[in-house]
């Protein structure tokens, strides 16, 4: 009997894959409810509950945002939730108890931001064990700033990422990944040879929409990268946040 829950388990892992285009469909309020509580039951550093998920149920608003990061999935999909790093939770509790937040954002933005995706992970397994597709929206961070305004976020609390839950209406094949031997080290952190780096590429050589794997890494993490504009971005919006980072 468990052998068989695993086996059904791990086929929603061997399985899974990022859908983009939605039937027009609700999701049922019983389904969505162990959707949330399935984040909700997520496990959290010392009991501190450092996330917050923002479920975005205005149409117009939604539009806006899909909009700003030009991901039309955002406005098409059944559910759009967005994912926050929450330390004002925290210091409202405290000061509630007339307690002060200590010198700890720094610590603590790392601990928030490992407690939204254990949250988020358990929903879209739970999305997808109840037949649903799911996507995790990483261009929240295209138009963080926008989005702290829309969704009137106070004082420590950051957007992070986003996750769309809805009927799927395509079957993409499935990405690679590295293989385990690259991405399981025993004992200590091994060094790559150039044997395992050629052998990374040729895993990722079926990557959809590309020719070569080292277009995406570029792309994103080389010199004129997605994430070099980021890297300058995100520690000024959570400065103006108030987050104590330094």
């Amino acid at each position: 009997m468990a052998k068989d829950l695993g086996e059904r388990v791990y086929s929603i892992f061997a399985n899974h894959r990022s859908i983009r285009k939605f039937k027009q469909v609700e999701i049922p309020d019983r389904d969505l409810e162990m959707i949330m509580e399935a984040g909700r039951r997520a496990p959290t550093d010392a009991s501190l509950h450092l996330w917050t998920a923002v479920r975005i149920k205005d149409r117009g608003l939604r539009r806006k945002i899909s909009d700003l990061i030009g991901q039309e999935h955002v406005y098409t999909a059944s559910e759009f939730f967005i994912f926050l790093a929450d330390l004002y939770r925290l210091k409202s509790l405290l000061e509630h108890r007339g307690r002060s937040m200590g010198d700890v954002d720094y610590a603590l933005f790392i601990f928030a931001a490992i407690d939204a995706a254990l949250a988020a992970e358990n929903m879209a397994i739970m999305a997808e064990s109840l037949g649903y597709g799911i996507c995790f929206i990483g261009g929240v961070q295209a138009a963080a700033e926008e989005i702290i305004d829309l969704l009137e976020l106070p004082e420590k609390t950051y957007p992070l990422f986003g996750l769309v839950i809805g009927v799927p209406d395509e079957m993409p094949e499935l990405r690679p990944r590295l293989p385990r031997s690259i991405m399981f080290h025993e004992n200590k952190y091994r060094r790559y040879s150039s044997e395992d780096l050629d052998l990374s590429f040729r895993a990722m050589a079926s990557y959809p929409g590309v020719d070569d794997w080292i277009r995406i890494l570029d792309r994103y993490a080389g010199i004129d990268g997605v994430f070099v504009k980021r890297n300058k971005t995100i520690p000024e919006l959570l400065k103006k946040q108030g987050f104590r980072l330094s």
